[in-house]
């Protein structure tokens, strides 16, 4: 099974990127719409007050020849000139109110009008990167005018400065019009969805909604917006009766997400969604979308549909024919997946189709079969280790060692910074019997792993498997990891346990309140985990305090009422205080558990589990 996962690569329109155009772009078009509204002081100019009338009426042009006029008697007259900028600026011709403006600012730099209105024109004209200083300026002078923060906030937020936007828009009050007061609730929660913050996003888009709960583009924004914030029943709630009234795809999408999400009954919704009539360049996005919310949420069998329907838009694609052989393997359909794959196979050979075949052939129960895809993986792609890796572990996973051993040596040669294949190295030697051997492969994983929880954790159970005392550089490995992780309960149990251990074995009882301190420890922060209670039940007993390790062991044996050795122990301490009917009962338990389990290496046989779970967890999905 491959170690390396195959990430799908379709977006959601409700992811962070596109959440933010999905909320902001209304808001932009809502103030792309507006006149300008910036004013200077009131002027005794009757030709001014003419070209005001001019513009007010939509008649750029005229108002362009009055304040030209005008101009060529005061050319000092720096409002004239802003508003001149301004009409040439509503006729389309930014490069003349761009000049103007600028020739504006000459004489009076502070000028916040000629600022504000220079810096939407670059904001038309989809530079941002202009506008931002120009509205940033017109800010800090606009005499409490709420419209040129809020214009500063929308071009910051398409920057992505979303934490200097919502400074921008600190103690600006809502507009009044509505629709404008629409638009400052959706760029607030736009904001806040780039600051990860979708619950407030979703409030300020319900915000939003109840000012017009009859609009149907606001609903489905606001649905988006609670699903993002992860409150599915409300965005079901909202979704539901929009998809029922217009059958729309992308609320339908919104209704489905819901549904997976509650784990409630989706079907309805589903089959609604295939019956959609699309048009041939919207179908196989519309598809892949569905598939991709069916995977994300582990309902293969569902996914298989869509699959299929995508591999059938072009046959040629190896790629969809990958996935489709992928999604049927997960849905258990090993035959149809093995077909597939081969079909995948005819198209063009690569490391991943074999890789996938291994698996696939693996399910189906044919070893050697799965060998040989995965050696011809390993063939295909010599460099990468992950196709080793797969190769290796169908060889522990069948007890084949000795080829197991030969294969990652070799990849180890290759891949000598490698922290993946000294965990499987370690593994392989531990499953053959050779504990000193896979502690030094273990050891070296956790030396070379950014994060190496994982390499330590199995570096732990080995040690505890260890008949002998366990080795004092493991020991210190994972002391030291648990104390630089305290929280961490499965770390303070590994280590309390073999500092006891070590103690236990050299008879040394002067250091028994480190590992006692450990073990408690683990019970806080474990405490659905037997371990913990058992080893401490085997300390207290060590260290003569009979009473606590009989509360410890009741606790051990009740949390694991399968294992043998916790009731014999039990047994033992009844005895010890004289209760001769509860030692009975303990070891009629202890012989019941024992025929459950009677293999002598039931650890190592859960240990082995563990790591081919572990190594089949990241299993590939779809692309």
């Amino acid at each position: 099974m491959a170690v390396s996962k195959r990430g799908i690569i379709w977006r959601s329109f409700l992811r962070a990127g596109a959440g933010l155009v999905f909320f902001l772009a209304p808001a932009l078009a809502a103030r792309q719409t507006q006149p300008s509204t910036q004013t200077h002081p009131p002027q005794s100019s009757a030709a001014i007050a003419e070209a005001r009338s001019a513009l007010s009426r939509g008649d750029a042009e005229d108002a362009i020849r009055i304040l030209s006029s005008y101009l060529q008697s005061r050319p000092k007259d720096a409002a004239a000139r802003v508003l001149l900028g301004e009409a040439y600026s509503s006729g389309g011709q930014n490069d003349r109110a761009e000049e103007e403006l600028q020739s504006a600012l000459v004489s009076a730099p502070n000028d916040y009008t000629a600022l504000a209105a220079l810096g939407e024109i670059y904001e038309r004209e989809g530079q941002p990167e202009k506008a931002e200083p120009m509205l940033a300026r017109a800010a800090k002078g606009g005499q409490g005018n709420p419209r040129i923060p809020i214009e500063w906030a929308l071009v910051l937020a398409r920057l992505h400065r979303y934490k200097d936007a919502q400074s921008a828009l600190a103690g600006v009050a809502p507009p009044n019009a509505p629709q404008e007061r629409i638009a400052f609730h959706r760029l607030k929660a736009s904001v806040a969805l780039g600051l990860a913050n979708p619950t407030g996003a979703a409030a300020e888009m319900e915000k939003a909604l109840a000012l017009d709960p009859t609009d149907a583009k606001l609903v489905m924004a606001t649905a988006a917006a609670e699903l993002q914030s992860t409150n599915w029943q409300r965005a079901f709630t909202l979704g539901e009766p929009l998809f029922a009234r217009t059958h729309d795809p992308q609320i339908g999408l919104i209704c489905l997400e819901a549904q997976l999400a509650m784990h409630v009954d989706f079907h309805q919704t589903l089959e609604l969604l295939r019956a959609t009539q699309l048009a041939p360049a919207n179908e196989l996005a519309f598809r892949q979308r569905l598939a991709e919310l069916l995977v994300s949420h582990g309902y293969f069998a569902d996914a298989v549909e869509e699959f299929r329907a995508v591999a059938d838009f072009d046959p040629d694609q190896s790629q969809s024919q990958f996935n489709l052989a992928l999604v049927q393997f997960r849905a258990g359909l090993f035959d149809d997946a093995l077909a597939s794959a081969n079909r995948c196979k005819e198209l063009g050979d690569t490391a991943e189709i074999e890789d996938l075949l291994g698996d696939i052939q693996e399910a189906r129960g044919d070893n050697l079969a799965a060998v040989k895809s995965y050696q011809a993986a390993v063939t295909l792609a010599p460099s990468e280790e992950k196709y080793a890796l797969s190769l290796a572990v169908e060889f522990v996973r069948h007890e084949n060692y000795d080829a197991a051993k030969v294969v990652l040596k070799h990849a180890e040669e290759l891949h000598a910074k490698s922290w993946r294949i000294p965990v499987v190295q370690g593994m392989v030697e531990y499953f053959a019997g050779t504990n000193e051997e896979a502690t030094r492969y273990l050891l070296r994983a956790a030396e070379l792993a950014p994060e190496p929880g994982s390499a330590l954790k199995y570096l732990g159970d080995i040690q505890l498997d260890r008949p002998s005392a366990p080795d004092p550089d493991a020991i210190a490995r994972l002391c030291s990891y648990s104390d630089r992780q305290p929280k961490d309960g499965q770390m303070q149990f590994y280590c309390g346990a073999l500092l006891f251990r070590r103690d236990f074995a050299s008879g040394d009882k002067a250091h028994s309140g480190e590992f006692l301190r450990r073990l408690r420890a683990a019970t806080v922060l474990l405490p659905k985990d037997a371990s913990p209670y058992c080893q401490l039940g085997k300390a207290y007993r060590w260290l003569g305090q009979w009473q606590e390790a009989l509360g410890e062991s009741q606790i051990c044996a009740r949390m694991d009422p399968d294992s043998a050795e916790a009731h014999y122990r039990l047994a033992q301490l009844y005895e010890h205080a004289g209760q001769r009917e509860q030692k009975q009962k303990e070891i009629k338990l202890y012989e019941a558990a024992s025929a459950r389990v009677a293999d002598k290496n039931a650890r190592r046989e859960a240990t082995m589990k563990t790591f081919l779970y572990d190594m089949q967890k990241d299993d590939p999905v779809p692309k």
